[in-house]
């Protein structure tokens, strides 16, 4: 049966689809698979659009053999309904507008055969579920093997990622730091109280995001070499079954105060936007 990494966000764009996509070109290979990013944002897709693919063949079908719920049918849906982008990445688009999208993610999480398959089926489901909110990217979250949230890295990209606390219990997620970030690592790790192992920063890479979605081009020695990819190889390694030790380190500044019992008055000159609020006081 095939592994399922969810990837989704509490807040704002930062990145889920552009990491999918990512991981999806690192992942290792194995089993003869390509692996298999698909549409799950009950908000709509955007590849559709970024690729100018139609989306009827997409989650729209997988939906179709969702209702279906037999079996047989769902082992084989998932690649009937992908298409080729990047030069070679398997892509299941959802439809652009919610209106149509949200009612096929629900059918979508009501039938996991067609995103698990039979028992020959193999490779890695990519879920990029967007901003979680509702039940249907819960339920889908649930039925993952790893889930993966996704954030910036300024403190209250952060904060949001702190007030869900029953997520990082009941998930024990990847949290994949999106781009320019101040805090080690460790600091993010103990400020949510996650192993080190847990957190990942990866850069800002420009030129390798606009590849991923054909707005770019790089050969294979530099994409090889850029800094996106080579993070996400680590990444896919890890969620591919790598186990790693946890670190700890120590916190400085509004980072404390995500995960502290007590929130300590500002210090002088800190700015007026950061965040000074406990995990259980944040919305």
């Amino acid at each position: 049966m095939r592994q399922i990494v969810a990837l989704g966000s509490f807040k704002g764009a930062p990145g889920v689809t552009t990491l999918a996509l990512a991981l999806a070109a690192a992942w290792p290979a194995g089993g003869g698979a390509r692996p298999v990013v698909v549409e799950a944002d009950a908000d709509g897709g955007d590849l559709a659009v970024r690729f100018g693919l139609p989306d009827s063949a997409g989650l729209l079908a997988l939906a179709a053999g969702a209702r279906h719920g037999g079996t047989e049918r769902g082992a084989g849906e998932l690649d009937g309904c992908a298409q080729v982008v990047a030069g070679s990445l398997r892509v299941v688009v959802a439809p652009t507008g919610g209106q149509q999208a949200a009612p096929c993610v629900t059918e979508v999480a009501a039938c996991p055969s067609v995103l698990r398959g039979g028992g020959d089926s193999a490779g890695v489901v990519l879920l990029d579920l967007g901003r979680l909110g509702g039940a249907p990217s819960e339920e889908l979250a649930r039925l993952a093997d790893r889930v993966v949230l996704v954030a910036r890295g300024e403190a209250d990209a952060l904060a949001h990622v702190a007030a869900r606390p029953e997520w990082l219990e009941a998930f024990r997620p990847e949290l994949v730091v999106m781009g320019e970030c101040r805090y080690s690592e460790a600091d993010i790790a103990q400020a949510l109280r996650m192993e080190q192992a847990q957190i990942h920063v990866l850069p800002q890479d420009a030129r390798a995001a606009a590849a991923l979605v054909g707005a770019a081009h790089m050969t294979p020695r530099r994409w090889g070499r850029a800094p996106l990819p080579r993070a996400a190889v680590a990444l896919a390694r890890q969620l591919n079954g790598a186990d790693s030790e946890p670190g700890r380190g120590g916190l400085c500044g509004e980072l404390a105060q995500l995960g502290s019992p007590a929130v300590p008055p500002q210090p002088p000159g800190w700015p007026a936007a950061l965040p000074s609020v406990q995990r259980s006081e944040m919305p």
